[in-house]
């Protein structure tokens, strides 16, 4: 029997040792409740929004023209917007024409003479 009493003690023993270790396990101590925290709160509204990004830097042409006049004379006038496309053959300029009918003015005259010569 006092095996049996020895076993039995033994078991008691893990028993309630188990208890006070599943007991010490299961409690927490009672804290003051968590803070609630503010928080700011704004209503989602649909909007258009304007996208913008400003940038430095320099831009070049790609493709290039030289113009260059085929006589001389003073322009009076340009005939195109710049930026805008031309074609072969359009007129760009305006130049003063005066020094040119001059030019043509005496050419009659001495062809008229020449002309008077000859008959």
């Amino acid at each position: 029997m006092k095996r049996n009493n020895r076993a039995l003690l033994i078991t008691l023993a893990i028993v309630v040792l188990a208890g006070f270790i599943l007991e010490g396990c299961g409690k927490k101590q009672a804290g003051p409740p968590p803070m609630i925290p503010e928080v700011a709160v704004m209503v989602v509204q649909t909007k258009p929004v304007v996208t913008t990004t400003e940038l430095s830097g320099r831009t070049s042409a790609n493709l290039v023209a030289e113009v260059r006049p085929q006589v001389s004379g003073i322009i009076q006038k340009r005939l195109f917007m710049e930026g805008s496309d031309v074609k072969a053959g359009q007129a760009l300029f305006q130049i003063d024409s005066a020094l040119y009918q001059s030019a043509l003015n005496n050419a009659t005259a001495a062809l008229a003479r020449s002309e008077a010569q000859l008959s």
